[in-house]
């Protein structure tokens, strides 16, 4: 491969989205560490940021976790020491969100990730399809990358799919990674956003105090953003991995029900204030101990 930087992956891949200005930062760690505890670890900055975020209107974003498998076990992730089965979203339950999605008019992007590694979703190019045809919006996922070969890189571009957000977790990209960018061409990196996600990274959170890892505790939650497990379940965060927090399950209401409930709302708004009640978010914010 050519034009590879210190971490063997290429420089492309590494700007992704990024502006000149996270790049400078991004590449100081000691900068980036500051910058990263200014700007996402301080309460008043979070609530200056949602201050005019209306966290009663209609959620900007949707993760469909359409598997829940994946092949790796990383140590700072829950599902390294998770034993529970795991297993696809049945097509009938897929069909369902994406027609309550119609119903509501939704505009938004469209994940197919959340735990699961989605490349192990053999329906992956036919739920894009269904997307684009039945709702047009943008379609992303994250992935490890270990099963992102150039032919299916490229048959999901053709399907329609507009972001791999792609995940390093190794001291260098995988050997597939490394084939993929290899045969990417110019005008297809705009489809991919690169990093580098291990246990020393700063912007790791404990999962609610799943795992250990060293963070900042961080106040970062996508207020808008709505998230659908394998199994039905409505999380309220990318951290609830257990689904301590009960919503509901669309396989018995209908997903804007769920998101117009006053449990929902009031912890939608309770956080954007910054009031953070919730045990599993204080474990979050290091205020409580892990759990046990």
């Amino acid at each position: 491969m050519e034009n590879l930087d210190k971490n063997n992956v290429p420089q492309q891949a590494m700007r992704g989205r990024e502006n000149f200005l996270k790049k400078i930062i991004k590449s100081n760690k000691a900068l980036h560490a500051l910058i990263y505890k200014i700007l996402r670890c301080n309460r008043f900055v979070f609530i200056l940021r949602n201050s005019r975020l209306n966290t009663d209107s209609l959620f900007e974003t949707i993760a469909i976790e359409t598997c829940s498998i994946c092949n790796r076990k990383c140590s700072f992730c829950p599902m390294n020491q998770d034993t529970t089965p795991k297993g696809l979203m049945s097509n009938e339950l897929f069909d369902k969100i994406i027609r309550e999605l119609k119903e509501i008019s939704f505009k938004g992007d469209v994940a197919f990730s959340n735990y699961g590694e989605p490349l192990l979703d053999k329906r992956i190019v036919d739920f894009t399809k269904k997307v684009k045809k039945e709702l047009g919006n943008r379609v992303m996922f994250s992935t490890n990358g270990d099963f992102l070969t150039p032919q299916k890189f490229r048959e999901l571009i053709s399907a329609g799919f507009d972001i791999f957000h792609v995940s390093q977790h190794d001291s260098e990209p995988s050997k597939t990674i490394k084939d993929l960018f290899s045969k990417t061409s110019p005008q297809e990196w705009k489809y991919i956003s690169y990093e580098i996600v291990k246990n020393d990274s700063v912007t790791l959170t404990n999962r609610g105090g799943l795992v250990e890892v060293k963070t900042y505790y961080p106040f970062y939650c996508a207020l808008r953003h709505v998230i659908v497990r394998a199994n039905g379940e409505v999380s309220f965060c990318c951290n609830d991995y257990y689904n301590e927090v009960k919503l509901g399950n669309i396989k018995q209401e209908k997903l804007i029900d769920i998101w117009n409930k006053p449990l929902y709302r009031q912890i939608r708004n309770e956080i954007k204030r910054g009031i953070f009640n919730l045990p599993i978010c204080k474990r979050c914010r290091g205020i409580l101990p892990q759990k046990s």
